[in-house]
């Protein structure tokens, strides 16, 4: 369910428990985008999608509790990485599927690990759960070929 999200705009809040690993959202492409936008999710390193409403509204977290995953319509699965409570707030990292982030300037997700902000994947000095196959395929070395 889309709700206003506490200074945040509006988010996606789970309308029941999930266990770990499973389906919470199915993003599906509404149009691919030939640059990256403000809301576009980068699915290759020349592809850039819109996502419906639900899976565009999913939050970032630093600490979330859904990971990505590529899906069989083009788009991202978010999957619980942990148990999500009904009433919830569905979070996910910017991080594990955009190379280099423009979306988030002043992270406002309020974790104890927050990282500020996001810069993209090809930042990260840490394991990413959950990353997205392109990212995850070509590795860290052949992504700093490509930007």
């Amino acid at each position: 369910m889309i709700l206003d999200a506490a200074g945040k705009g509006r988010g996606v809040y789970a309308v029941r428990d999930f266990a770990v690993g499973e389906l919470v959202v199915r993003g599906r492409v509404e149009r691919v985008e030939p640059h990256r936008t403000r809301h576009s999710f980068q699915k290759d390193w020349d592809l850039h999608v819109e996502l419906d409403e639900t899976a565009r509204s999913i939050n970032h977290c630093c600490s979330p509790n859904a990971g990505v995953v590529d899906n069989v319509v083009g788009g991202y699965d978010f999957v619980a990485m942990r148990v999500i409570r009904e009433g919830e707030e569905v979070t996910w990292d910017y991080e594990s599927t955009e190379y280099e982030s423009i979306a988030v300037q002043s992270c406002l997700c309020g974790s104890a690990v927050c990282r500020g902000r996001t810069r993209g994947f090809k930042h990260r000095t840490d394991s990413v759960p959950y990353t997205a196959a392109y990212l995850r395929d070509a590795g860290r070395q052949a992504g700093d070929d490509h930007r």
